[in-house]
């Protein structure tokens, strides 16, 4: 209703008379007070459980206001009557934090989660490709590899490089552009030959002394004898390169992540390298998984890798050449410049 002021309008006086009468007359309203949250106290726990393991393992623990963080958990699931109900908020925190976080649930949800199928499998099955090129230089394809270790899998690419040696590979292109993670150990026991070098890494938060170890074909993390079980290794006799300091040139990409990543750089600070593509994933880092009461893990981003010069990459890790390959030009434009640098290093030179 709008008060008109005009020749015929009400007094002032009375105008306000009747306004204040409508308003003692009007009913009273409750106060609008924000929805209380109806999660039980033991889904309350559980969250408290989760967020608390977040913080001790996260690498980012002392850049997060974690109490506003839980809090902020607590309100998107508030209406969450069992713990399976907060995996949404609390994968919305650990992916706030840190891209390669996240939250696993249990085996036994995974069909249902995915309607019925199974997850998609990582093309991690896939086998090492290697094949001689124009000029002496071994190419050899470096797949991702999920799961524990397959000595197939580390047999395979120790053949190829064995059978490339062998037929007088006088440089190396190791291509890490599907390399999109997994386990580390069985691709350094792997591409091992091609190392330079025993200790080629290590972590920020490993002790002093501890670091990614290649010999004899088998992988480990830790000091300088290896453990009786390694990480990976494979079940044929380890190969050995006729060169050790040959020259490497890296193909790697977007999709170089995690692991894939980390073998990069496993190679990086060895002499004679070089690097082509594009910038890689940006998930240089360690993981670690905890446990949760309903089977579900939490998988969280507890450290950052370091190249063997101890260097350490947080972020995405650049080429020394970027490289388009959108394949406007026609062909393979990363693995051609590659070549190319390899053909200039003075262990191929004398072959062109």
């Amino acid at each position: 209703m709008i008060w008109r002021i005009g020749s015929n309008a009400l007094p002032r006086r009375d105008v306000c008379v009747r306004i204040c009468a409508l308003l003692l007359l009007a009913p009273r309203l409750p106060a609008q007070l924000p929805p209380r949250s109806t999660m039980p106290d033991s889904v309350r726990r559980y969250v408290s459980t989760a967020m608390a393991a977040f913080r001790t393992h996260s690498v980012h623990q002392a850049e997060v206001d974690w109490r506003s963080l839980e809090d902020s958990v607590v309100t998107r699931a508030a209406n969450a009557q069992v713990p399976a109900s907060t995996w949404d908020a609390l994968t919305w925190a650990l992916r706030g934090v840190d891209a390669h976080s996240f939250l696993m649930p249990p085996e036994r949800m995974m069909k249902t989660l995915t309607g019925g199928m199974a997850p998609a499998a990582r093309p991690a099955a896939s086998v090492p490709l290697g094949k001689l090129l124009d000029g002496g230089i071994g190419f050899v394809v470096v797949p991702p590899h999920a799961g524990p270790n397959r000595p197939a899998y580390v047999d395979s690419l120790q053949s190829q490089i064995g059978a490339l040696d062998s037929a007088g590979a006088c440089g190396w292109v190791v291509d890490l552009r599907e390399n999109t993670g997994g386990n580390i150990w069985p691709i350094l026991a792997g591409v091992g030959p091609l190392l330079g070098a025993e200790v080629v890494g290590s972590t920020t938060n490993s002790p002093p002394g501890v670091g990614w170890h290649y010999r004899d074909g088998r992988s480990w993390s830790g000091g300088n004898t290896p453990p009786a079980e390694p990480l990976g290794w494979g079940s044929a006799a380890p190969r050995r390169v006729s060169n050790a300091n040959a020259p490497v040139a890296l193909l790697v990409g977007r999709q170089t992540a995690s692991s894939g990543e980390m073998t990069l750089l496993a190679f990086l600070g060895r002499g004679n390298v070089r690097s082509f593509g594009d910038s890689t994933a940006g998930r240089n880092s360690v993981n670690t998984s905890v446990p949760l009461s309903d089977g579900a893990t939490l998988i969280v981003t507890s450290a950052y890798a370091r190249d063997r010069l101890g260097r350490t990459y947080p972020l995405t890790v650049a080429p020394d050449e970027f490289v388009s390959s959108d394949g406007s030009a026609g062909g393979d434009a990363p693995l051609r410049s590659a070549v190319a640098w390899l053909r200039r290093q003075s262990a191929c030179a004398a072959r062109q």
